[in-house]
Protein backbone atom coordinates (compact mmCIF):
# COMPACT_ATOMS: atom_id res chain seq x y z
CA UNK A 1 0.00 0.00 0.00
CA UNK A 2 1.20 3.57 -0.66
CA UNK A 3 2.58 5.33 2.39
CA UNK A 4 0.58 8.15 4.03
CA UNK A 5 1.14 11.33 2.11
CA UNK A 6 1.12 9.60 -1.28
CA UNK A 7 -1.62 11.40 -3.27
CA UNK A 8 -2.50 8.17 -5.05
CA UNK A 9 -4.21 6.96 -1.87
CA UNK A 10 -6.36 8.45 0.86
CA UNK A 11 -4.52 10.52 3.43
CA UNK A 12 -4.31 10.04 7.20
CA UNK A 13 -7.44 11.99 8.20
CA UNK A 14 -10.86 10.53 8.79
CA UNK A 15 -13.57 12.24 6.73
CA UNK A 16 -16.86 13.81 7.77
CA UNK A 17 -19.47 14.94 5.23
CA UNK A 18 -22.34 17.39 5.46
CA UNK A 19 -25.07 18.64 3.09
CA UNK A 20 -26.42 22.18 3.06
CA UNK A 21 -28.78 24.20 0.89
CA UNK A 22 -28.16 27.80 1.87
CA UNK A 23 -29.42 31.02 0.38
CA UNK A 24 -26.27 32.59 -0.98
CA UNK A 25 -25.55 36.32 -1.07
CA UNK A 26 -26.53 36.28 -4.76
CA UNK A 27 -30.04 35.29 -3.65
CA UNK A 28 -29.68 31.82 -5.19
CA UNK A 29 -30.51 28.70 -3.19
CA UNK A 30 -28.02 26.01 -4.14
CA UNK A 31 -27.10 22.60 -2.76
CA UNK A 32 -23.58 22.42 -1.32
CA UNK A 33 -21.89 19.24 -0.14
CA UNK A 34 -18.76 19.47 2.01
CA UNK A 35 -16.18 17.00 3.25
CA UNK A 36 -13.63 17.81 5.93
CA UNK A 37 -11.34 16.09 8.44
CA UNK A 38 -13.25 14.36 11.19
CA UNK A 39 -13.59 16.14 14.55
CA UNK A 40 -10.70 15.59 16.91
CA UNK A 41 -7.98 16.50 14.42
CA UNK A 42 -5.59 19.13 15.70
CA UNK A 43 -4.40 20.76 12.45
CA UNK A 44 -7.21 23.25 11.79
CA UNK A 45 -7.61 25.65 10.14
CA UNK A 46 -7.32 23.78 6.85
CA UNK A 47 -6.92 24.89 3.24
CA UNK A 48 -10.23 25.16 1.40
CA UNK A 49 -11.07 23.96 -2.13
CA UNK A 50 -14.29 24.78 -3.95
CA UNK A 51 -15.31 22.20 -6.56
CA UNK A 52 -17.57 22.80 -9.57
CA UNK A 53 -19.37 20.18 -11.68
CA UNK A 54 -19.74 20.38 -15.45
CA UNK A 55 -22.64 20.90 -17.85
CA UNK A 56 -25.84 19.13 -16.71
CA UNK A 57 -23.99 17.87 -13.61
CA UNK A 58 -24.45 18.28 -9.89
CA UNK A 59 -22.20 18.36 -6.85
CA UNK A 60 -22.32 14.56 -6.42
CA UNK A 61 -19.95 13.99 -9.36
CA UNK A 62 -17.20 15.82 -7.47
CA UNK A 63 -17.55 13.70 -4.31
CA UNK A 64 -14.40 11.59 -4.92
CA UNK A 65 -12.31 14.78 -5.04
CA UNK A 66 -13.94 16.13 -1.88
CA UNK A 67 -13.20 12.95 0.03
CA UNK A 68 -9.59 12.59 -1.15
CA UNK A 69 -8.81 16.19 -0.27
CA UNK A 70 -10.53 15.94 3.11
CA UNK A 71 -8.45 12.86 3.91
CA UNK A 72 -5.36 15.03 3.36
CA UNK A 73 -6.56 17.75 5.71
CA UNK A 74 -8.65 20.05 3.52
CA UNK A 75 -12.16 21.38 3.66
CA UNK A 76 -13.61 20.66 0.22
CA UNK A 77 -17.08 21.77 -0.86
CA UNK A 78 -18.88 21.12 -4.14
CA UNK A 79 -21.57 23.64 -5.03
CA UNK A 80 -24.41 23.37 -7.52
CA UNK A 81 -25.11 26.17 -10.01
CA UNK A 82 -27.41 26.47 -13.07
CA UNK A 83 -25.83 24.44 -15.89
CA UNK A 84 -28.60 23.17 -18.15
CA UNK A 85 -29.90 23.59 -21.67
CA UNK A 86 -31.51 26.92 -20.81
CA UNK A 87 -28.17 28.53 -21.58
CA UNK A 88 -25.00 29.70 -19.86
CA UNK A 89 -24.44 32.96 -18.05
CA UNK A 90 -20.82 32.69 -17.03
CA UNK A 91 -20.65 35.82 -14.82
CA UNK A 92 -23.77 34.73 -12.91
CA UNK A 93 -22.49 31.16 -12.58
CA UNK A 94 -19.12 32.39 -11.34
CA UNK A 95 -20.83 34.76 -8.90
CA UNK A 96 -22.74 31.82 -7.41
CA UNK A 97 -19.54 29.83 -6.98
CA UNK A 98 -17.76 32.80 -5.44
CA UNK A 99 -20.74 33.24 -3.12
CA UNK A 100 -20.33 29.60 -2.10
CA UNK A 101 -16.81 30.51 -0.95
CA UNK A 102 -18.33 33.41 1.04
CA UNK A 103 -20.80 31.01 2.61
CA UNK A 104 -18.09 28.52 3.60
CA UNK A 105 -15.90 31.23 5.14
CA UNK A 106 -18.86 32.61 7.07
CA UNK A 107 -19.63 29.12 8.36
CA UNK A 108 -16.01 28.75 9.48
CA UNK A 109 -16.07 32.13 11.22
CA UNK A 110 -19.32 31.34 13.07
CA UNK A 111 -19.86 29.10 16.06
CA UNK A 112 -22.23 26.18 16.27
CA UNK A 113 -21.97 24.60 12.83
CA UNK A 114 -20.01 21.79 11.22
CA UNK A 115 -17.39 24.05 9.58
CA UNK A 116 -16.72 26.28 12.60
CA UNK A 117 -13.04 27.18 12.82
CA UNK A 118 -11.99 24.80 10.05
CA UNK A 119 -11.05 27.02 7.07
CA UNK A 120 -7.90 29.04 6.49
CA UNK A 121 -9.10 31.99 4.36
CA UNK A 122 -5.60 32.57 3.02
CA UNK A 123 -5.35 29.13 1.36
CA UNK A 124 -8.21 28.74 -1.14
CA UNK A 125 -8.27 26.78 -4.39
CA UNK A 126 -10.83 26.15 -7.14
CA UNK A 127 -11.24 22.97 -9.19
CA UNK A 128 -13.90 21.98 -11.70
CA UNK A 129 -14.66 19.70 -14.61
CA UNK A 130 -15.61 20.86 -18.12
CA UNK A 131 -17.78 23.99 -17.80
CA UNK A 132 -16.98 23.83 -14.09
CA UNK A 133 -13.29 24.01 -14.98
CA UNK A 134 -13.85 27.15 -17.03
CA UNK A 135 -15.86 28.68 -14.20
CA UNK A 136 -13.26 27.70 -11.60
CA UNK A 137 -10.72 29.72 -13.58
CA UNK A 138 -13.16 32.61 -14.02
CA UNK A 139 -13.70 32.68 -10.25
CA UNK A 140 -9.92 32.68 -9.81
CA UNK A 141 -9.66 35.63 -12.23
CA UNK A 142 -12.34 37.65 -10.42
CA UNK A 143 -11.90 36.61 -6.77
CA UNK A 144 -8.51 37.50 -5.31
CA UNK A 145 -8.98 35.07 -2.43
CA UNK A 146 -8.21 32.17 -4.77
CA UNK A 147 -4.50 31.25 -4.51
CA UNK A 148 -4.30 28.21 -6.86
CA UNK A 149 -6.50 26.39 -9.38
CA UNK A 150 -6.27 23.01 -11.11
CA UNK A 151 -9.03 21.98 -13.51
CA UNK A 152 -10.22 18.86 -15.33
CA UNK A 153 -10.64 19.06 -19.10
CA UNK A 154 -11.99 22.62 -19.03
CA UNK A 155 -14.05 23.79 -22.01
CA UNK A 156 -14.25 27.44 -23.03
CA UNK A 157 -17.14 26.99 -25.48
CA UNK A 158 -20.69 28.21 -24.96
CA UNK A 159 -22.39 24.83 -24.66
CA UNK A 160 -24.80 23.03 -27.04
CA UNK A 161 -27.00 26.10 -27.52
CA UNK A 162 -24.08 28.49 -27.74
CA UNK A 163 -24.04 32.00 -26.31
CA UNK A 164 -22.32 35.31 -26.83
CA UNK A 165 -20.87 38.06 -24.64
CA UNK A 166 -21.55 39.20 -22.02
CA UNK A 167 -23.18 35.90 -21.01
CA UNK A 168 -20.23 33.90 -22.34
CA UNK A 169 -16.76 34.94 -21.22
CA UNK A 170 -13.58 33.99 -23.08
CA UNK A 171 -11.77 32.79 -19.97
CA UNK A 172 -8.78 31.28 -21.77
CA UNK A 173 -8.02 34.65 -23.40
CA UNK A 174 -7.64 36.22 -19.96
CA UNK A 175 -5.30 33.59 -18.50
CA UNK A 176 -2.34 35.96 -18.77
CA UNK A 177 -3.92 38.12 -16.06
CA UNK A 178 -4.08 35.26 -13.56
CA UNK A 179 -0.91 35.35 -11.46
CA UNK A 180 -1.45 32.17 -9.40
CA UNK A 181 -0.32 28.55 -9.88
CA UNK A 182 -2.55 26.70 -12.34
CA UNK A 183 -2.88 23.13 -13.56
CA UNK A 184 -4.78 21.55 -16.44
CA UNK A 185 -5.64 17.90 -16.96
CA UNK A 186 -6.98 17.19 -20.43
CA UNK A 187 -7.42 14.84 -23.37
CA UNK A 188 -7.53 14.95 -27.16
CA UNK A 189 -10.01 12.18 -28.05
CA UNK A 190 -12.89 14.63 -27.73
CA UNK A 191 -11.22 17.46 -29.65
CA UNK A 192 -13.41 16.45 -32.60
CA UNK A 193 -17.09 15.54 -32.78
CA UNK A 194 -18.59 12.12 -32.19
CA UNK A 195 -21.53 13.12 -34.41
CA UNK A 196 -23.30 15.80 -32.34
CA UNK A 197 -20.76 18.26 -31.01
CA UNK A 198 -17.20 17.84 -29.80
CA UNK A 199 -17.24 17.46 -26.00
CA UNK A 200 -13.95 19.37 -25.67
CA UNK A 201 -13.39 21.21 -28.97
CA UNK A 202 -9.76 21.68 -29.96
CA UNK A 203 -10.16 25.45 -30.21
CA UNK A 204 -11.57 25.72 -26.68
CA UNK A 205 -9.94 22.92 -24.69
CA UNK A 206 -7.41 22.64 -21.87
CA UNK A 207 -4.50 23.44 -24.22
CA UNK A 208 -5.91 26.91 -24.97
CA UNK A 209 -6.05 27.69 -21.24
CA UNK A 210 -2.51 26.42 -20.64
CA UNK A 211 -1.14 28.36 -23.61
CA UNK A 212 -2.00 31.68 -21.99
CA UNK A 213 -1.28 30.76 -18.38
CA UNK A 214 1.46 32.40 -16.39
CA UNK A 215 4.18 30.35 -14.69
CA UNK A 216 3.96 28.22 -12.64
CA UNK A 217 1.58 26.12 -14.66
CA UNK A 218 1.21 22.44 -15.48
CA UNK A 219 -0.48 20.66 -18.39
CA UNK A 220 -1.15 16.90 -18.22
CA UNK A 221 -2.50 15.21 -21.34
CA UNK A 222 -4.02 11.86 -20.37
CA UNK A 223 -3.60 9.34 -23.18
CA UNK A 224 -6.81 7.49 -24.05
CA UNK A 225 -9.08 9.53 -21.78
CA UNK A 226 -12.27 11.10 -23.05
CA UNK A 227 -14.01 14.14 -21.63
CA UNK A 228 -15.95 12.34 -18.90
CA UNK A 229 -13.14 9.97 -17.86
CA UNK A 230 -11.84 12.57 -15.40
CA UNK A 231 -14.91 12.15 -13.20
CA UNK A 232 -14.85 8.35 -13.51
CA UNK A 233 -17.66 7.95 -16.05
CA UNK A 234 -17.33 4.97 -18.36
CA UNK A 235 -20.36 5.66 -20.58
CA UNK A 236 -19.37 8.33 -23.09
CA UNK A 237 -22.82 9.81 -23.78
CA UNK A 238 -22.30 12.35 -26.57
CA UNK A 239 -18.53 12.06 -26.24
CA UNK A 240 -16.13 9.82 -28.16
CA UNK A 241 -15.29 6.45 -26.63
CA UNK A 242 -12.27 6.38 -24.34
CA UNK A 243 -9.55 3.76 -24.66
CA UNK A 244 -8.24 4.29 -21.13
CA UNK A 245 -10.09 2.89 -18.12
CA UNK A 246 -12.34 5.49 -16.49
CA UNK A 247 -11.32 4.25 -13.05
CA UNK A 248 -7.64 4.67 -13.93
CA UNK A 249 -8.18 8.22 -15.21
CA UNK A 250 -10.17 9.13 -12.11
CA UNK A 251 -7.41 7.73 -9.88
CA UNK A 252 -4.80 9.74 -11.76
CA UNK A 253 -6.97 12.87 -11.53
CA UNK A 254 -7.43 12.47 -7.78
CA UNK A 255 -3.68 12.08 -7.34
CA UNK A 256 -2.85 15.14 -9.43
CA UNK A 257 -5.41 17.40 -7.78
CA UNK A 258 -4.20 16.38 -4.33
CA UNK A 259 -0.50 16.73 -5.15
CA UNK A 260 -1.10 20.10 -6.81
CA UNK A 261 -2.74 21.56 -3.72
CA UNK A 262 -0.22 20.03 -1.35
CA UNK A 263 2.42 21.81 -3.44
CA UNK A 264 0.69 25.13 -4.05
CA UNK A 265 -1.63 25.69 -1.06
CA UNK A 266 0.58 24.05 1.55
CA UNK A 267 3.88 24.87 -0.14
CA UNK A 268 5.27 21.33 0.19
CA UNK A 269 7.96 21.14 -2.50
CA UNK A 270 8.27 17.36 -2.05
CA UNK A 271 5.03 17.02 -4.04
CA UNK A 272 6.82 18.16 -7.19
CA UNK A 273 7.91 14.51 -7.39
CA UNK A 274 4.30 13.47 -7.95
CA UNK A 275 3.54 16.29 -10.41
CA UNK A 276 6.54 16.25 -12.74
CA UNK A 277 9.36 14.40 -10.97
CA UNK A 278 10.43 10.85 -10.26
CA UNK A 279 7.06 9.50 -9.12
CA UNK A 280 5.21 11.09 -12.03
CA UNK A 281 7.74 9.63 -14.47
CA UNK A 282 7.58 6.14 -12.98
CA UNK A 283 3.79 6.00 -12.67
CA UNK A 284 2.52 7.96 -15.63
CA UNK A 285 5.10 9.32 -18.06
CA UNK A 286 7.34 6.30 -18.67
CA UNK A 287 4.40 3.86 -19.05
CA UNK A 288 2.91 6.20 -21.67
CA UNK A 289 -0.18 7.17 -19.66
CA UNK A 290 0.41 10.92 -19.87
CA UNK A 291 2.51 13.59 -21.49
CA UNK A 292 3.39 16.61 -19.37
CA UNK A 293 4.31 20.22 -20.07
CA UNK A 294 5.28 22.68 -17.37
CA UNK A 295 6.42 26.28 -17.18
Amino acid sequence: MPAPGDPNADGPFGVTEVDSKPTLKTGDVEAIHCAFPSPGSSSAPYPFVLLAHGFLGNNAVMAPFEKRLASFGYVACAADYPSGFSGSDNPKQAAILSAAIDWALLQSASAGNALSGLIDPDRIGTTGHSLGGKLSLLVAQTDTRVRASIVLDPVDAGGPNGCSPPACVDVSAAMGSLAIPTGFLGETIDATSAGFQACAPEADNYATFYAGAQSPSLSVTVVGANHVSFIGMGAPGFCNKATASASDVLALSLAYVTAFYERHLRGLESYDAYLTGADAKARYINPGKVTIAAK
